[in-house]
């Protein structure tokens, strides 16, 4: 840490009530040996002890210039969890966190002893019969303000075992990168940071709906998903199809990552009942002799990666277009997971009309949204009670999100790594794809035929029939 002067009188403002605590002593020490001064030795006492004294605290500053950082730290995290202590009763009573026994008694919500972890605080909260964790959770907000904290969270399910978590330092104020080409575990994404700076990893294999207003952050999510699996890519394992319905604008900088490519509707619609076919067809395969597909270079994991999926669903104005884009989606989200078809699409809108088979993704990411109602409409009726504020995420915060998974877990707040143009134009020469196939518009026959009057309709044909 940079000296400074503020830095220095953080130190000091530490520093003397600790000595004091454990030196207090000597003054009424010195004090007394002043009453013997006219003793020869008791002068050599007098000056040794302070020189010794003033020694101890020079030591003592110079030692901490070697760690200065947790030094700090520590007398900060001291100093805090003494005040959230010693604070809480009376909070915890104008909160209205308190029950009455058969007695009249009150019985307030205890806590125990905070424990660290960085510039978070974990504070274990035992809560009396009566109360329920969602009454914690309302008063989350207000416990924040109280403590002068970020943000606070409720970890836990049960009201013996829950926790406060209290949050001084956003983790996920700053956007940052990830280096490309990391390994791949097989089972799930590196896709950013969660609260706390823990690694975020997206599973792989549940169909994932993205949903977020425009500038919120979805193409981190796309290129999150894209650099995190170049390697699989690269060797063949997983298969890519990504439709772009912004004209190709989004992926066409990592197209060769992608083995098919679509961006207008017709080939978009080709694309999906590609795949449809495909995933029937490997599932005849499987039946009988696996339930649960493995990627292997010669039957690969296929990822249906949509960007823009409302263009396909609910915007497009040709009706069987739209229809049989819609078919397509409910098949693979319903049936491609187990046979190694994943579905992976992006919107903004995440109304059921927008989206018919909505409630086939089974795990979703609520990006910054416009109302508590689509937060619910993205994350599940209680997802809001539960702490998952879509609709408060910053503008200024792109890629901050909450998590949904299928395991029904209270949702989580996580980042997404932001991908720069270089970085994407870099995976695409190093890890493309190894077989890119162009998606084929089918072949309509043209068969049309005369169309039939009433009147030919009535005549009967009276000429026979030639013989063969």
């Amino acid at each position: 840490m940079t000296w400074s002067w503020r830095v220095e009188r953080a130190y000091w403002a530490g520093e003397w009530p600790l000595l004091w605590r454990r030196g207090w002593w000597l003054l009424p020490f010195l004090l007394i040996l002043t009453f013997f001064s006219a003793a020869p030795f008791v002068g050599h006492v007098i000056n040794w002890t302070v020189v010794a004294a003033v020694a101890i605290i020079v030591l003592r500053r110079i030692r901490a210039a070697r760690h200065f950082d947790s030094l700090l730290q520590r007398r900060w995290q001291e100093q805090t969890a003494r005040w959230i202590v010693g604070s809480w009763p009376s909070l915890a009573v104008q909160l209205g966190l308190e029950v009455r026994d058969y007695s009249g008694r009150k019985i307030v919500t205890g806590a125990g002893n905070p424990s660290w972890d960085g510039s978070t605080c974990f504070l274990q909260v035992s809560m009396p019969p009566g109360l329920a964790r969602e009454d914690l959770v309302a008063a989350a907000a207000r416990i924040a303000q109280a403590f002068n904290a970020v943000r606070v969270t409720v970890e836990g399910e049960q009201i013996s075992s829950l926790a406060l978590r209290i949050e001084y330092v956003d983790a996920l104020a700053q956007p940052f990168g990830f280096p490309l080409g990391g390994t791949w575990d097989g089972a799930s994404v590196l896709m950013g940071i969660s609260d706390g700076g823990a690694e975020w990893r997206l599973p792989l294999g549940p169909h994932t709906l993205v949903a977020g207003s425009s500038g919120s952050g979805k193409a981190s999510l796309v290129w999150g998903l894209l650099l995190g699996l170049v390697q699989p890519i690269h060797s063949g394992l997983i298969e890519v199809w990504g439709i772009d319905r912004k004209g190709g604008m989004e992926l066409a900088m990592g197209r060769d990552l992608l083995t098919r490519f679509a961006s207008d509707a017709a080939h978009s619609v080709a694309l999906l009942e590609d795949a449809v076919d495909q995933m029937q067809d490997r599932a005849r395969k499987l039946a009988g002799i696996t339930r649960q597909h493995t990627p292997t270079v010669d039957s690969p994991t296929v990822i249906v990666l949509i960007d823009e999926l409302a263009a396909l669903t609910a915007y497009e104005t040709d009706r069987e277009m739209l229809r049989r884009a819609n078919a397509a989606i409910a098949t693979l989200a319903s049936q491609g997971r187990a046979v190694g078809f994943i579905v992976f699409a992006c919107l903004q809108d995440p109304r059921k009309e927008t989206l018919p088979a909505r409630g086939l993704f089974t795990q979703t990411v609520g990006l910054r949204l416009r109302d508590r109602t689509e937060t619910a409409m993205v994350l599940g009726d209680g997802a809001v009670a539960a702490g998952a504020l879509c609709h408060e995420i910053s503008a200024s915060t792109p890629g901050v999100a909450y998590v949904l998974a299928e395991n029904g877990t209270p949702p989580q707040r996580v980042r997404a790594a932001y991908a720069a143009d270089e970085q994407i134009r870099d995976a695409a020469l190093t890890y493309f794809a190894p077989n890119p196939r162009p998606v084929v518009l089918p072949v309509v026959e043209d068969e049309s035929k005369p169309r039939r009057t009433r009147a030919t309709r009535r005549t009967k044909t009276t000429e026979p029939q030639e013989e063969s």
